[in-house]
């Protein structure tokens, strides 16, 4: 039976990463932020295309490089499906590969922000927690 996704605190996030390192540091970091439950880490396209249908995830975090797939094909699944998502999840890029050109791929996708892995872990923490805070105060995250 599939859950009622609205409405639902706290945000929930999904981190879709090669890396396990990388997925574990993220994990701790994020459930340091009051309202964030991260729901999964899932390294490939296919798993994280399954979980954000499956399990209602408010917000995703997507490396461009993954063990099969890759966040771009995570972004224009998501894109092509939207209309028939009752559930629209946010996403953001987290990524090494932060040219202008993949950037402006990414965002007209519709990922909501994209940042670089080398320096702006800050900036994305501080985007999950104005997301948390907007949904704790019943705004669209």
């Amino acid at each position: 039976m599939k859950q009622n996704c609205m409405d639902q605190l706290p945000l929930r996030v999904l981190v879709v990463e090669d890396s396990i390192e990388l997925q574990t540091m993220l994990q701790a970091m994020l459930c340091e932020i009051p309202s964030v439950q991260v729901i999964a880490s899932v390294e490939s396209e296919e798993a994280a295309l399954a979980t954000i249908r499956n399990e209602c995830a408010d917000l995703a975090i997507v490396d461009l490089e993954l063990e099969s797939g890759t966040g771009l094909g995570v972004l224009k699944n998501l894109q092509q499906s939207l209309e028939m998502n009752p559930h629209p999840v946010n996403i953001v890029v987290f990524s090494n590969y932060s040219n202008l050109v993949i950037r402006h791929r990414c965002l007209s996708l519709g990922a909501k922000a994209f940042f670089d892995k080398s320096f702006q872990i800050d900036e994305l923490l501080e985007f999950v927690q104005a997301q948390a805070s907007g949904k704790a105060k019943g705004l669209s995250a």
